[in-house]
């Protein structure tokens, strides 16, 4: 029995912007994972339930010191370190030394590369895209790492960044398949064509990148222009469009609304 995916939790009382963007009532490419492993089972697919917890708190961490530095701590806390109360309560976030300095390692090797030095310094980073599907009507949201558009808006660019344990150019390219960034490509890239603000209808092209790291020296980048590659979008775009209209379907069967279902990022 499918649980409701319409329910959404009660705010909290602080919200962060990782929680504004989560309350927002509209369906990102993440909720069409959760409603893909429901309906064809956990072990159908690499999912995210599984992967350990020290895992995504290295991933997060990652992201947010790549993208959203000035959300990573306080100045006190990482100037002065020997300074702050050791009464606070720990957060349950923090690194271990060795994911610390394997974090430290992965953004030098980041910062050092040509391409990823010069976007990370022009684009927009984890900018929220708000959209509408035009052959469903569903409400989309999407929170994209980095967005770089040209001065005059006829060319748009999006990067995403993934940690990987692969260790050839050719095994990125196959997670890219085994963890449907295929759909996730399609879903950002509509997204900006159909955006609600309408900010991108004038742009002529649209390229998306995936950049890997491997987590494992010698932590070597890896780079997949989805664009370029043949039917990898079209592929994708089917994809969501198949669970979006699943979602349309169980959203119209309110027998099926028993219990809360949280859309988030």
């Amino acid at each position: 029995m499918l649980h409701s995916r319409l329910s959404l939790p009660k705010s909290p009382s602080v919200i962060n912007p990782g929680d504004a963007y989560r309350a927002l009532l509209r369906v990102s490419n993440s909720d069409l994972t959760r409603l893909k492993e429901e309906h064809l089972g956990y072990w159908s697919t690499p999912s995210a339930r599984f992967i350990p917890e020290k895992t995504k708190v290295f991933g997060r961490a990652f992201h947010q010191h790549l993208l959203e530095p000035e959300t990573v701590g306080t100045v006190m806390a990482q100037f002065l370190p020997d300074m702050v109360d050791p009464t606070l309560p720990v957060d349950a976030d923090a690194l271990d030394p060795d994911q610390q300095k394997k974090l430290e390692t992965l953004m030098q090797v980041i910062r050092q590369d040509g391409f990823c030095r010069r976007y990370l310094r022009q684009s927009e980073r984890e900018r929220i895209v708000l959209s509408t599907e035009p052959t469903t009507g569903v409400a989309c949201k999407a929170r994209l790492d980095m967005v770089y558009t040209s001065p005059k808006r006829r060319n748009a660019l999006v990067i995403d960044l993934k940690t990987t344990s692969a260790r050839t150019q050719a095994q990125f390219l196959e997670s890219c398949y085994t963890y449907d960034y295929d759909r996730q490509a399609a879903f950002y890239l509509d997204s900006l064509r159909n955006a609600d603000t309408g900010e991108w209808a004038d742009t002529r092209q649209f390229r998306f990148v995936f950049i890997g790291i491997m987590k494992q020296k010698p932590h070597r980048l890896f780079a997949v222009d989805a664009t370029s590659i043949p039917g990898f979008m079209d592929y994708g775009r089917k994809k969501y469009r198949f669970w979006l209209r699943k979602w349309q379907e169980e959203r119209e069967q309110p027998q099926l609304i028993s219990s809360a279902w949280p859309m988030s990022a």
